[in-house]
């Protein structure tokens, strides 16, 4: 069955890392890129385009963008295709998934000020759990020496069950296939009293294959839970962070706080959200 990554290429900096990223990521695993985007209406010039920015208006900005992608495209190393839609974001997307069926969708993350002018630039953000497939997010600022597939990837979980989509535990197969060490990573506040200890048994039953897990559970003691994921990853060297999007509005997270949304607002590796099914 053919392999495909949806790249969603809404709002990436020209020069950012993202197109990159996304071809490394393909190109052990024989993957198609589809370069989607998404105009909207109203229709607002994105100033990350630069040069370009300035004829868009006078050219049409459909048009434009449909060149910029499909000369990107053409430098990729894997095969990829370009698809300019102009709809709702929510009838796109819609359509996009149904006609793609991506193993992975893959977006930019806008490095921001604040949670308003989070929630503006990076309206990728809900789609894992709103979609039910799992969304690698990119910084902007990716260092050129992480242009690969990963190595070291660290699972934040909780001490609670859970699990993950179908379409979640079909990546795992693909982490297998990339060799990707997944190290599960819990962080405890120091007043924590173990009660359960249910992380370990949660990760063993969650839908991905026990085989996949190389090392056993990593604990970091911390008050702020993304401060410890930051600290497991950076004793376990890891590249890439996966944390579990289990939902309640992507407005709730970034105005009452969220652990997802403090990892990514301080994020220099790529980020995966799984989804989890609704219990």
């Amino acid at each position: 069955m053919k392999l495909n990554f949806v790249v969603l290429t809404d709002g990436a900096p020209a020069g950012a890392p993202l197109l990159a990223y996304a071809a490394a990521l393909a190109e052990p695993l024989g993957a198609t890129l589809h370069l989607v985007h998404v105009l909207s209406h109203p229709l607002l010039v994105p100033l990350e385009f630069g040069e370009l920015g300035a004829s868009l208006l006078a050219t049409g900005y459909e048009s434009a963008v449909h060149t910029e992608l499909t000369r990107a495209a053409a430098c990729l190393s894997v095969p990829a295709t370009v698809d300019v839609r102009e709809d709702d974001w929510q009838s796109a997307l819609d359509q996009v998934l149904t006609t793609y069926q991506p193993a992975l969708l893959v977006a930019g993350l806008t490095a921001t000020d604040g949670p308003l002018d989070e929630w503006l630039s990076n309206r990728a953000l809900p789609l894992a759990y709103q979609t039910g497939y799992p969304l690698l997010l990119v910084p902007e600022f990716l260092p050129s020496t992480h242009l690969h597939p990963p190595r070291c990837l660290v699972l934040a979980v909780e001490d609670h069950a859970f699990r993950l989509t179908p379409q979640g535990q079909a990546l795992a197969t693909l982490l297998a296939l990339l060799r990707c060490t997944v190290t599960p990573v819990t962080v405890r506040a120091p007043d924590y009293t173990r009660l359960g200890g249910a992380d370990w048994p949660a990760v063993q039953h969650c839908g991905l294959p026990n085989n996949l897990f190389y090392k056993e559970l990593h604990e970091v003691v911390d008050e702020r839970p993304a401060s410890g994921i930051w600290q497991a990853a950076d004793e376990l060297e890891a590249d890439m962070v996966a944390l579990l999007d289990q939902g309640h509005g992507w407005v709730h997270k970034l105005f009452s706080g969220s652990v997802i949304a403090d990892v990514l607002r301080y994020s220099q590796v790529p980020v995966l959200l799984l989804p989890v099914v609704a219990s």
